[in-house]
This record gives C-alpha cells, structure tokens and sequence, in this order.
C-alpha cells in the first residue's frame, strides 16, 4: 500500500480500514506518461467491475495479485504490500509516445512485446522517466535477484489477458503494470505481486474490427463519450457494473 495512502496517479485512492487496505477507484482518468487528467462521471464502478473480472481470472490463472475481494460500488479489499517505486508497460504494438518518439508506425506489431520501465515522479508537474532495467539496478529500486522475476511476471500477465481480450474481439495495444511487495505470515518469504488496477484506466484497448478506441483515451478526445470504451468492455465480457450487483443484492 502506498504511503501517505493516497496513489500517485490520482485514479486510486489507499485506505486502511479496521479488517485491512482498501483501495477505491476514482473517476479520474490519466493518460500515461504525458498525465493529463480528466474527470468521467460515473466511470468508478465500472472500472471496478472490470478490474475485479480482470484479477479473478488472473489468480484462477495462478498470478498473485493484491486483489483480496470486492468492497463496495467502487472498492475492492486489498492485501497488504510495499509498493515498487517504478511503473512497468508491456507494449505488443507501437501507439502514443511510442510513435510520436521513436517514429513508429501506428500499430507496428512488437514481437516479442516491448517491456518499458517508468520511474515515477518525486514532484507534481513532472512526468514519469522511462528507464532500463540497469537504471533500476543502479539506483537500488529493485534487488538484482528480483528483476528477472518482475518481467516474466509481466510477460505472463500480458499475455493471459491479451488472451481474454482477443476472446471478446478487442486488442490490447499495451498494459501499465505495478507491483508490490506481499509479506505473508503464513511464508518465510516475500511475494511479488501485481498491485495494478486492471481496466481501461491503464490500458490501450482497440476494436479488432473497427479500430475504435476502448479505453481512457476516448476522455481526451473532444466531443466523444469517454465512457464509451469502458462500457462496451463490460458489455463484452457480459458483466454488471458493482454497483448493480450491489443494488440487486440488497433487492433479495
């Protein structure tokens, strides 16, 4: 959990409750790295509802993530961690910066996927810094015997969920990633897990068919409907928002 309680990126907010963290997903959403941010009214809830899909099929998959079960409309309960102090993206196609700076063509496939680090800002007004894994190593934001562990974790994770999507007709162009430290009192050990939100907040989604954008990006285009992404992934993977499962919960 990180400090403060309060995350980086203003699209999740920490809390620790009596029976353990929590975390609560906010209508703001944040484009990455440039992080410009704008307001969805209504998006919390069914980012929710997709990210708790998202960490369930994940664990059935055998991917410890700090997802321990779903809260409220726009919160899920969520295991202790210490978060790592850098932001990782699994890139499988050339979109955003990494056209307009590198010179790539829109939709370069990358294969294998590109795995890019980001060292978060220390500052407000700031942007992320992209890094190697040797920058990592260098400044001691990741024990050596840790970094090869992190990417394969990653590399898994993208390619379970690249799955899910290209089930329901959607590509995923990349996914940002966050990790964190799990300290079990059942294990000895430490665990690394993924402490990500997992929806269209933090990915690139793309219609196989139409090439329409399914993600954050459409609240910065002007005039759309910025909830349209989101709520067509929920459509597709046939889901209820949380705060309809709530509200027929309490119906019965």
């Amino acid at each position: 959990m990180p400090d403060d309680q309060i995350e980086l990126d203003d699209i999740r907010v920490f809390s620790a409750q009596a029976d353990g963290p929590v975390v609560e997903t906010s209508d703001q959403v944040v484009s990455y790295p440039a992080l410009e941010r704008r307001t969805l009214p209504g998006k919390a809830p069914i980012a929710t509802a997709i990210s708790v899909h998202l960490h369930q099929f994940l664990r059935q998959n055998g991917i410890n993530t700090h997802f321990a079960g779903r809260g409220g409309p726009a919160t899920q309960a969520v295991f202790e961690t210490v978060q790592l102090p850098f932001d990782l993206r699994a890139c499988n196609c050339a979109t955003g910066d990494l056209v307009s700076e590198f010179g790539l063509n829109q939709g370069h496939q990358l294969m294998p996927p590109l795995v890019e680090f980001f060292v978060r800002p220390d500052s407000a007004g700031k942007r992320p810094t992209r890094v190697s894994e040797s920058h990592l190593l260098a400044f001691n934001l990741i024990d050596p015997e840790d970094i090869g562990g992190v990417v394969d974790l990653a590399l898994r994770i993208n390619d379970l969920l690249t799955g899910a999507f290209f089930g329901i007709g959607v590509q995923v162009e990349n996914i940002r990633m966050e990790f964190g430290v799990h300290y079990a009192s059942d294990s000895p050990l430490p665990m690394i897990m993924l402490v990500s939100e997992l929806s269209p907040d933090v990915m690139c989604l793309r219609d196989m068919r139409g090439g329409d954008l399914l993600d954050h990006r459409l609240a910065f285009e002007g005039g759309g409907d910025g909830l349209r992404g989101y709520n067509e992934i929920l459509r597709r993977f046939d889901l209820d928002s949380a705060s309809a499962v709530l509200a027929r919960q309490k119906a019965h």
